[in-house]
């Protein structure tokens, strides 16, 4: 089955709900749903590129950062992942349970590693990622996930930089800076539903 692409238009990741620094990054995501998970594809094009960490499940987002937060069952379950990747292709996955910051955990991917299969391409002021998120992946930390009967997922995509030279912290879907007071991507009420 070849890809089948959801997200015709290119989701920018354009809003600065916290505040647009002097010098800030653009950056933009599509996901397309094929027959064994969903493909990601982030683009980032940004002056100063910071890329220091190289162990999975490390603090990436301190770095150059592309981020996939996704809730499987919008309306059913809270329950989400985040896939957060910088340039030297180090990969962060997270899961919530119960649908909130306090509970989202690394989680053990090593099975799923060559799978997942992260590719990065970095030029100078520039870089991109691409990954597959496998149903298989889901479905063990969510039994109840079943792709064909739910018909959409929700979800918001990220770009960050904690400690970049001009840190930013840009989203997708817009967060309300007067509810969510701090910089913080861990809010499920944010997503938005893509169905496929």
């Amino acid at each position: 089955m070849g890809v089948k692409t959801v997200q015709s238009e290119v989701c920018l990741i354009n809003d600065f709900p916290w505040g647009r620094p002097e010098v800030y990054p653009t950056a933009c995501a599509n996901i397309s749903f094929i027959q064994e998970g969903i493909f990601v594809h982030l683009y980032a094009e940004e002056q100063f590129i910071r890329a220091t960490v190289t162990e999975d499940n490390g603090p990436v987002y301190k770095d150059s950062c592309l981020e996939f937060f996704f809730c499987p069952m919008p309306g059913v379950l809270d329950s989400y992942f985040n896939f957060e990747v910088n340039p030297l292709g180090a990969l962060y996955v997270g899961f919530s349970s119960k649908g909130t910051r306090e509970d989202s955990k690394p989680i053990d991917y090593s099975e799923f590693k060559e799978i997942i299969g992260v590719k990065v391409n970095r030029k100078e002021n520039s870089w991109d990622v691409s990954y597959k998120v496998p149903y298989k992946l889901i479905q063990r930390y969510m039994p109840e996930f079943a792709k064909a009967e739910h018909g959409c997922i929700s979800a918001n995509f990220y770009k960050c930089g904690d400690e970049t030279k001009y840190p930013h912290f840009a989203v997708w879907n817009h967060i309300d800076p007067q509810v969510v007071t701090k910089p913080d991507f861990h809010v499920v009420k944010y997503f938005k539903v893509i169905k496929y």
